[in-house]
């Protein structure tokens, strides 16, 4: 592998030269192609799905979201995340006739008695970043919104999702500012007061930053992060963060114990050294091409194919969705079932494992699939969250999962050797890294 070449142009790599040759090749492989699926919405069997060039639509149950084609995140190097850069180029026009659209099919579906009361607006990264969703864009957005909200008077709730580092900054005096575009969302707010709701969707992944920077690519400013959510609770904006529940390259314990306890930072209170968010979404790790995750996984499984070995424990591909039951489970276990209020859970029910290895997704649905839709409703009694989760917690395939994970020896092997043995082994089988490889008949 020619890790020069690889890293030849590229800005803002860690000092550690294996982070820098790893995060430089995880930006490579998410290639020229921007990944059209909505992964935020698309969590439940049912849902109606519209794809334009342009963006994408959809609904389910009282939800509805528009995604727009964009050129991309400007980070681009998380190792989980498919979404990569393309010569897509959006004016206001294009903004303008999607969201006209998007206004027609919420009226449809108002027409056929299937009202919406919350909407999400997104896009392939950050759609309040300007360097991405250009600020006459959004401005277009503002517009269309108002004509949206004037006309479809059931929605309560408006969100939009985007990376914390596009909601302000710090002035000469070390003061954090709102950026324009949070001043323009604080303004449209006022001029809403009937919309109970407005929302900023932040990834997020886990509280461990060590974790995150080794492993996941994802640097964050812990400090920054906090004054951000900070600024939009003064404003009066909710923040919800996206916590993995199978974080990759970790054993099945600390899976575990790294989403159950992200998510009590998060939801901690500033005063208590938290990060003071008001909701969590917890899901499960979608593996998918383009991705650093799905070519090291692969990596790995030439080489196991090449000297007749097995993966190291944390190396497994497969994602059993009984770990997302535990990490809420865990939760219970700590006398915190409390917080289960504020998570609700993305899911992919009605998709199946794909065949030819590209997109994996976790295990055992099915067996969950009908809890989970239980859970997003959030109801009470017998049907509580705490109790589904209690329930499924006496599931005999549960209870196997446990005991399994119960089995795994402690791992001694630190965030940094894990990297280095990822550098190490993406080295000596230098295998191309472009989609059509396949790596698992590699030599």
């Amino acid at each position: 592998m020619d890790w020069k070449s690889i890293r030849k142009n590229q800005n803002a790599l860690p000092n550690n030269e294996i982070l820098a040759d790893l995060y430089s090749l995880s930006r490579k492989i998410k290639g020229t192609e921007v990944n059209t699926t909505i992964s935020t919405a698309e969590v439940m069997r049912g849902g109606e799905k519209t794809v334009n060039k342009m963006s994408n639509q959809f609904f389910m149950n009282n939800f509805g979201q528009i995604s727009f084609m964009s050129p991309g995140c400007k980070i681009g190097q998380c190792c989980f995340c498919s979404y990569g850069a393309s010569d897509v180029k959006l004016t206001p026009k294009i903004v303008a006739e999607e969201m006209d659209k998007f206004k027609v099919a919420l009226l449809k579906k108002h027409s056929e008695g299937n009202d919406i009361y919350v909407i999400l607006l997104d896009s392939v990264g950050s759609i309040l970043d300007s360097n991405e969703f250009p600020a006459d864009c959004l401005d277009v957005v503002f517009e269309k919104l108002d004509e949206i909200l004037e006309e479809v008077k059931t929605i309560e709730s408006v969100s939009f999702e985007t990376h914390y580092q596009t909601l302000g900054s710090y002035d000469e005096n070390g003061k954090y500012v709102a950026s324009e575009a949070i001043e323009n969302l604080i303004e449209f707010k006022k001029s809403h007061p009937e919309i109970g709701t407005f929302v900023i969707e932040l990834g997020f992944e886990t509280a461990n930053s060590e974790l995150r920077d080794t492993l996941l690519f994802k640097h964050i400013d812990d400090d920054t992060y906090k004054k951000s959510v900070e600024l939009l609770h003064q404003n009066g904006i909710e923040v919800e963060v996206n916590v993995m529940a199978t974080l990759p390259f970790l054993s099945g314990r600390e899976q575990i114990e790294q989403s159950a306890n992200s998510i009590v930072q998060a939801l901690t209170p500033y005063s208590e050294n938290g990060y003071g968010v008001d909701s969590v979404t917890l899901f499960p790790l979608n593996v998918r091409k383009h991705t650093f995750c799905n070519y090291a996984f692969d990596v790995q499984e030439a080489y196991n194919s090449k000297h007749k070995t097995k993966s190291p424990k944390w190396m497994q591909k497969e994602f059993p969705i009984w770990s997302m039951v535990a990490s809420l489970n865990a939760l219970i276990e700590m006398g915190r079932e409390d917080l289960l209020e504020k998570v609700s859970v993305a899911w992919f029910g009605g998709r199946a494992i794909s065949n030819d290895g590209s997109e994996i997704y976790p295990k055992d649905w099915q067996e969950t699939y009908e809890d989970f839709v239980m859970y997003r409703k959030n109801l009470k009694d017998e049907n509580s969250r705490a109790n589904i989760i209690k329930r499924l917690a006496k599931h005999p395939k549960f209870i196997q999962f446990i005991e399994e994970i119960k089995k795994e020896p402690e791992l001694d092997l630190g965030y940094e050797e894990r990297a280095s043995y990822l550098h190490q082994l993406i080295s000596e089988m230098n295998i191309p890294y472009i989609e059509e490889c396949k790596c698992k008949t590699a030599e």
